[in-house]
């Protein structure tokens, strides 16, 4: 879980060091690179969702509510308000800047919709913590069968459908989209946190490394070859732009998460040290990386995403793991 966290995190903090790139870099000898690797990246939000799943969903203190608001909720819910309370006044100085009306508007306005877009990961991602007793109630008397049974259920209605929808014209997408009531219970984000506690449940030995280094191979050649042909050619609103990347995620997610717990164990001992080292700063770390990134951008051109994300990444790290070492700050902000 710890490789795979520290995967995620690299990752969540390059698509948005490299994101000015892909958007407006077209003609730059970056451009290729970029759009290949925000693709790649694409999997780390999946993967902080089937890591939420894996850790709640196995753990017997998830039906306890005592526990749940004394613990879970408090350690994820007052890190993310303080730190969108910093980003509104840090974004706001440095932007426009300081006008503490327009601030105070946007922290009000937090409940409604995130303070900056890094943060909407986190939204959906506390509803299920409030949730996760009654989630943790279905897993732990639902059969193999009905778990399947449910994640088909996910995959259909919201990754197969709305990837028609987005994909083809208003006009024919409409016949695809669903009401939105009829799949109320379900959402976007869901069956990654059910996904990621099946798989977990996997034994390691049965896991086909030749298979799922193969699916996970193609897969993302695939969904590289479909995004680089979407915005060379700014193909967003053709029919089925992005609509083989858009149904392959889940599948690239599980496989990279199978191909990683199989090499479990296998790791060099020095990389195992670091990776432990940087797991447990890693939601700190997500909190910071938009202002770290804006800082940096500010000094370094944004476009040369390959110098600004190496910066980014250690500065990040390296201030986490500081502020973890005062008593107050881990307590509160990390």
């Amino acid at each position: 879980m710890d490789v795979i966290r520290d995967v995620a995190m690299l990752a969540v903090v390059f698509i948005h060091t490299c994101s000015n790139m892909v958007v407006s870099g077209q003609g730059s000898i970056l451009w290729a690179p970029a759009n290949i690797l925000e693709t790649i990246s694409e999997i780390a939000v999946p993967l902080f969702y089937m890591i939420s799943g894996v850790t709640i969903l196995n753990s017997s203190k998830t039906r306890d509510l005592k526990y749940l608001f004394k613990h879970r909720i408090v350690r994820i819910v007052v890190p993310f308000i303080l730190w969108s309370i910093i980003s509104a006044f840090s974004f706001q100085i440095t932007g426009d800047g300081f006008k503490l009306d327009l601030i105070l508007k946007k922290i009000a306005m937090m409940f409604n919709q995130p303070v900056i877009m890094a943060f909407w990961f986190l939204y959906p991602l506390i509803g299920f913590y409030l949730l996760s007793p009654a989630i943790k109630a279905f897993i732990d008397g639902a059969s193999k069968s009905v778990i399947n049974y449910i994640l088909v259920l996910w995959y259909i209605t919201n990754i197969f459908l709305p990837g028609i929808v987005a994909s083809l014209p208003p006009e024919y997408g409409v016949y695809f989209n669903a009401y939105s009531s009829v799949f109320m219970f379900l959402c976007n984000m869901g069956g990654y946190f059910i996904l990621g506690y099946k798989l977990s449940n996997i034994d390691k030995e049965k896991i086909n490394l030749k298979l799922h280094t193969s699916i996970f191979s193609i897969g993302m050649l695939v969904a590289i070859i479909n995004m680089y042909i979407v915005h060379r050619y700014a193909l967003e609103q053709k029919p089925l732009a992005g609509f083989p990347t858009a149904i392959l995620l889940p599948i690239l997610a599980g496989s990279l998460f199978l191909i990683l717990k199989k090499f479990e164990g296998k790791y060099p001992v020095k990389l195992q040290v670091v990776v432990e080292w940087v797991a447990p700063l890693t939601y700190g770390i997500y909190l910071i990386h938009g202002i770290v990134i804006a800082l940096v951008q500010s000094i370094i051109d944004p476009m040369k995403y390959v110098f600004v994300f190496p910066v980014a990444i250690v500065i990040c790290i390296v201030s986490v793991w500081i502020m973890s070492k005062i008593p107050i700050v881990n307590k509160y902000l990390m």
